[in-house]
């Protein structure tokens, strides 16, 4: 007999929007003691394009910006939490770097003429 799963759904909060998230758990018990549930039950959740809109680039937001700082504490260097950060097309190691250093991220669209 195959393993019943606890699905739990929600639609985005935002007037209109169709976009939908489906999260599983293996017990009962993880629903309930779910983040997703106590953050998004009471509150809503919402889409990607409507929780961080500024981030999502489109015909109308072309480019976007990230910055963060290297700090040092007694454990290390960081940007932010984080000793290594990566993403597309490149990868930094904090501790290389003196403290102060900021990493500036930007991704931008080229629409076709």
């Amino acid at each position: 007999m195959a393993k019943r799963d606890w699905p739990l759904r929600f639609k985005c909060a935002h007037p209109g929007c169709e976009e939908n998230v489906t999260y599983r758990y293996e017990t009962r018990r993880d629903l309930q003691d779910s983040f997703e549930l106590k953050h998004y039950g009471a509150n809503g959740w919402k889409c990607t394009r409507h929780d961080a809109p500024d981030e999502v680039l489109g015909p109308e937001n072309l480019q976007t910006r990230w910055e963060s700082t290297s700090s040092q504490t007694e454990y290390g260097v960081f940007f932010g939490n984080s000793r290594y950060i990566h993403g597309p097309g490149f990868k930094i190691f904090a501790k290389d770097l003196p403290p102060g250093t900021k990493l500036i991220v930007t991704a931008r669209i080229e629409l076709p003429a």
